[in-house]
């Protein structure tokens, strides 16, 4: 309380930053009353729930601050708080996200974490240059990493969420072989979300010290989305936290060498034609008879929304593509509006709905009376410039 001050959450300095962000803790500050009646004081986070299955959440997000740590002093905290990076101020949480955090928040060091936040706002300069070089580089690529977050996540587990031990986290941080730094993932927050996690926040676990004193501090990254990455200014790289920043590289750089390795030497042909040219096309795939009916993949959905982002661009190519061939089983009102709720979900790194990928890659009947379901292929080339 003595250190609490009004400034910005997202000051460079250090002292401002802690002050600024102990005076937003007390301000959160409320009770509660949980199950048989238990009283309690938590922090409440400025976003709501996220209503996934559609069924609201009746409180708002906070957390729940344990009794040991309201019976102990703790001079550290402001500086671990305000080190936990932007995304606890992110508007939308699920449950499993809250708890891990709580965790990340109010767990306990055995030695000071002084030296360790001392060593990454020393190198706060060079840690944001190199974010901010490896954020464009993940820009250039977005639409392969895009694609494997929505289509296949279960292949980016391990990437996203898998521990950095100290010779990991020393090659691109060198101090944290001195300081004995390693970062992991919040274990219970994995098992609960599954390949989920890959698409949400991520809660980290920033522990230093060698033997069994560590010094501890929780740090929350945004998620992988195009929206988080490159447009919500809450997650400009300048306004973070240099222990934010230090496991936000450390992604990055994990994420750039597991799944654009090969980028620079590979091209997508952007403009669509038919099949056999080589490059994305749309194509009729035909019903048996007396089998389901076929239906897209959400790779070629994914595929479709990214090589036609305007909802009335793709319409016109779909209606191109099927001439006087195909007799499309879809209005454009319904594909615009289809189209609008599947890019909203591909924005988000979420799966679109299997309601919305049929009505965008819809069935149809050809002029032999079959019924088809057309599909969408975008094939890597090299680059013969590469």
């Amino acid at each position: 309380m003595g250190r609490a001050r009004e400034g910005s959450r997202h000051d460079a300095d250090p002292a401002r930053r802690a002050a600024a962000w102990a005076r937003w803790a007390i301000d959160a500050l409320e009770e509660f009353k949980g199950l048989s009646d238990r009283e309690y004081v938590g922090l409440v986070l400025p976003g709501r729930f996220h209503d996934v299955g559609r069924n609201a959440v009746p409180v708002r997000p906070h957390l729940e601050i344990p009794r040991r740590v309201l019976q102990h002093a703790d001079a550290e905290f402001p500086d671990r708080l305000a080190n936990c990076g932007n995304a606890l101020e992110f508007p939308w949480w699920v449950m499993s996200e809250v708890t891990a955090l709580r965790r990340a928040v109010f767990n306990t060091s055995t030695v000071p974490v002084g030296p360790l936040l001392e060593a990454v706002y020393a190198h706060r300069t060079a840690l944001l240059a190199a974010v901010d070089e490896m954020n464009a580089a993940l820009g250039q690529g977005w639409q392969t990493v895009e694609e494997k977050l929505v289509a296949a996540p279960s292949s980016l587990l391990d990437v996203v969420t898998g521990d950095f031990g100290v010779e990991e986290v020393s090659s691109f941080f060198p101090p944290a072989e001195r300081l004995g730094i390693r970062v992991t993932f919040d274990a219970q927050l994995r098992e609960t979300s599954k390949e989920w996690a890959v698409r949400r926040l991520g809660v980290w676990q920033v522990r230093s010290g060698h033997g069994d004193a560590e010094g501890f501090l929780g740090v929350v990254t945004p998620r992988l989305t195009r929206n988080s990455l490159f447009v919500d200014p809450l997650f400009l790289p300048a306004s973070e936290a240099p222990a934010s920043l230090l496991v936000r590289g450390l992604l990055l750089r994990r994420v750039l060498r597991a799944v654009l390795a090969e980028a620079p030497s590979t091209r997508l042909i952007p403009d669509p034609s038919v099949p056999g040219t080589g490059g994305p096309h749309l194509r009729a795939v035909v019903a048996r008879p007396g089998s389901k009916l076929p239906e897209a993949s959400i790779e070629a959905a994914v595929h479709f929304l990214q090589t036609f982002p305007d909802a009335e661009n793709g319409w016109s190519a779909l209606q191109r593509w099927a001439g006087e061939t195909y007799l499309l089983t879809v209005a454009r009102e319904g594909f615009l509006a289809a189209h609008r709720n599947a890019l909203r979900y591909l924005r988000r790194a979420e799966t679109p709905e299997r309601d919305d990928v049929n009505v965008l890659l819809p069935l149809a009947w050809d002029d032999k009376s079959r019924v088809v379901r057309v599909t969408f292929s975008r094939p890597v080339v090299e680059d013969a410039d590469a």
